[in-house]
This record gives C-alpha cells, structure tokens and sequence, in this order.
C-alpha cells in the first residue's frame, strides 16, 4: 500500500457553509483512501486562509514529507482547500510526489499530462483572483459602510455594546455615565490618571464580558479616543459615526489638552529648561525643578520611591553638566571636513548605483508592459477564459504599479538620505556653540 496524508482546510467564512466544513472533507478523503487502497499515515486539518504562506498544519505536513521519503501521496479535496498563492503550489511541486484532487478526479504529479498541469494552473490562479477580489470586495464594503457613519469594526469601546438584535451601536446604561465621568475629572485639570485609577476601582468600571476591571494605561486610551465624540478613525481617516456621543467636542478637546500641559503626571505653571530630560542615578524616579525663594531654580529627585534622602542641585551646576556633555559630543573641524567630503562622495556613487537600477527597473517594467499586451491580445483571440485573463492581467497590473512606484522614489530617497546625514553632521559640529 502507498503511504498517503490526509489535508483539509477551512477558512472563517467556509465554516458557515455546511458542504466545506473540516468533518465533510475527511469523511470523503478516507473513504477515497480506502476505495484506492491508501494507508493513511497522518491527517492534518486547519481552519486558516490558504491566500497567504506559512499555515501551520500545511507547513507540518510538508516538513512531515520531507522527512519521510514512503510518502508518496497528499489527499485534498479540491484545489483552493491545497492553496491560492503560487509559492505553496511550487513547494508542494518541489516533493516530488501525487496530489489527489478528489472532487476534480484529478491526480497532479511528475507524470500528469500537460494538459492536466495546464488546467491546474488555471485553477490556482483562479482561486487566488478569487481571494483577491473577495479582499478588496470586503475592503470596499468597509469602506462604504464607514462612509454612511456604521463603524465596520467589531468590539466596541467600554461604554457601548451592540444591540443584538438591530447590530446597532447602543449606549451601555451601566458604563457610559462612568466613562463620561472619567473625561469630566481628567477635564478640571488637577487631576492624573492615578486619580482616575482609584476612581475606577472605587466605581467598579469594568469590562463587561471579562469583569477585569481597567487598567491605568487603557484609561489613559480610553481618554483619547474620538470615538465618544461619536466619531471613529478608520484606516487613518476620521469619520461621522451614526452611534451616540457620550461626551461633546469641548470636554475632548480639554481633555487633550491636559495631556499636553501635563509633565511626568504633574502640571506645572513654568516650563524649566532641563525638565524632562533626567531621571535620578539612584532610584530611576524623575527629576523636577522648583524655585527657591522666588528666583533661584532647583532640581531634584522627585522621591516617589523613597529610597534615599533628596539632594537639591543648583540650575548653574546642572547647566555646567549638560554644556560638559555637549562639548564632548562636538566633533573636531577636520573630522567635520573628512565626513562631509565622505558624504559628497557618497552621493555621487550612490547616483550612479541609482541609475543603474533605473535601468534595470525600466528594463523589467518594460517586460511586464509586453506580457500585459500579450496576455490582452490572448483575451481578445479568445485563447483564455475572461476569469483567468483577469486573474493574470491584475498580477501583472499589481507588479506594474510596483516597479513605478519603486522608480518614482529612487531620487527621493537618495537625497533624503544624504541630507539627514549632513544635517547631523553639522549640528554635531557646531553643538557647542549653539549650547
């Protein structure tokens, strides 16, 4: 008996559908197993999209293959259960054993008939034009549903739930007063997000199907999220949405803008000039300023963790410090010349490196035009079916806007580059006296 493994497949949307569910295909694959005299060495099964490389159970069963020369022989429904890109159709093809198609009574091997390669071919690239357009179909319905001010993602806010019934956004009666609360607080100004913690845990807002109960830095998101102005952000765009707003547009904005004033959990009425840019050598905590006797500054260890006794240090020491710094960060007048005369050089090699691969990209878009003529005039001659000429034609599309997006940003990139280069070269050059 030939060695043989089983492989079935489902993805999200199939398993809605009764006729493809993983129990119906190996109930069929080992009754054709046992009708051809197969000896099933391993089943594998996965509910996964096959529009993309590097399914699990797919890459077990092709490592099992491989470590195992008596196996001869995969069992697979039908081709898009097996794959719907071309790179697993070549691993697959690289083994060296028989695929059994069994709902297309096809066997597709070293000793298939051109025609039969031929057809499965068309049949790979007909699952994957499939799963192309279905991604771009359910992208555009996204899209549209956005438009018309239906959010298109699934979990909603804390605050909200969907009504089960009509799926549409409602406001959660228990929640939405405490999450209104929440802004109102962090709003007045003098209040951090440790406040708003404890009145979290004291107002028990938690989340509705785990009962976990928030933590401070999904607070801290909960506050800057538009959608409780009844707005909501989509694939970078800020739309209108149909659902209702739990705070206005002046309380978020207020908001924002406390999250702006606010330093290290703390407002201040004075911006110091080296705040924020240390942290204590011993405990790790913050360093803050304050003013002494209305006119001498002073920093220190804010002593959150209390783990040693607070010292005090003058601005003009701290000051001193931060220009030692600076100054040993300078770099001398004859590095400065030997970098940007490397840099010069740089650019004109790079130049000449870019329109080489100008060349080569024009070359290649060139081939890719040709192929798209010639795959059109196929079409028009009625060689191919319109189903793959389109599958090929929109390949060939996608590789076309590739390769012109790729020569339009040759230069850019160049020069961007070369430009960030200098610029810090200069600055580290003239630190010193800029400090």
């Amino acid at each position: 008996m030939v060695n043989a493994v089983i492989y079935a497949r489902v993805s999200t949307k199939d398993q809605e559908r009764e006729g493809y569910s993983i129990p119906a295909q190996l109930r069929i694959l080992r009754e054709y197993g046992d009708k051809n005299g197969f000896k099933i060495v391993r089943e594998f099964w996965e509910s996964e999209s096959a529009g993309k490389a590097g399914r699990k159970a797919f890459s077990e069963m092709v490592n099992l293959i491989r470590t195992d020369p008596s196996i001869r022989v995969i069992l697979v429904e039908k081709t898009d259960r097996l794959y719907r890109n071309f790179k697993d159709q070549v691993l697959i093809d690289d083994l060296g054993i028989d695929i059994h198609f069994v709902k297309d009574n096809r066997v597709i091997g070293k000793k298939s008939k051109p025609s039969d390669r031929f057809v499965h071919d068309i049949e790979t690239a007909q699952a994957r034009f499939y799963l192309n357009n279905l991604s771009q179909e359910v992208k555009k319905g996204q899209q549209q549903k956005a438009l018309q001010g239906s959010y298109p993602g699934g979990m909603v806010p804390i605050g909200y739930h969907r009504n089960p019934l009509t799926k549409q956004i409602e406001l959660d009666s228990e929640r939405a007063p405490l999450v209104r609360q929440l802004f109102e607080l962090y709003a007045e100004g003098d209040k951090s997000i440790d406040d708003l913690l404890i009145f979290v845990r004291q107002a028990l807002l938690c989340y509705p199907r785990s009962g976990r109960t928030m933590a401070r830095s999904e607070i801290e998101r909960l506050l800057k999220k538009e959608f409780y102005t009844g707005k909501f952000a989509w694939n970078g765009v800020l739309y209108q949405g149909d659902h209702p707003a739990i705070i206005d547009r002046f309380v978020f904005e207020r908001v924002q803008g406390a999250f702006k004033a606010r330093s290290n959990g703390r407002f201040t009425k004075r911006q110091f000039t080296f705040s924020r840019l240390m942290t204590c050598g011993v405990c790790g905590s913050a360093i803050t300023a304050e003013i002494k006797k209305n006119r001498y500054v002073y920093y220190h260890c804010t002593g959150y963790k209390k783990s040693h006794p607070v010292t005090y240090l003058p601005e003009r020491s701290v000051d001193q410090q931060f220009g030692q710094i600076v100054s040993a960060a300078t770099i001398p007048h004859d590095w400065y010349e030997f970098i940007r005369d490397s840099l010069d050089h740089e650019l004109g090699v790079a130049r000449a490196r870019q329109a080489h691969q100008r060349e080569r990209l024009e070359l290649e878009r060139d081939k890719v035009q040709t192929s798209m003529k010639r795959a059109f005039q196929s079409h028009l001659d009625g060689v191919v079916s319109e189903e793959f000429f389109q599958g090929v034609y929109n390949d060939l599309q996608r590789q076309l806007d590739g390769l012109n997006y790729r020569l339009s940003h040759l230069a850019e990139s160049i020069e961007e580059n070369i430009d960030l280069a200098r610029e810090a070269i200069e600055l580290s050059y003239q630190a010193e006296s800029l400090y």
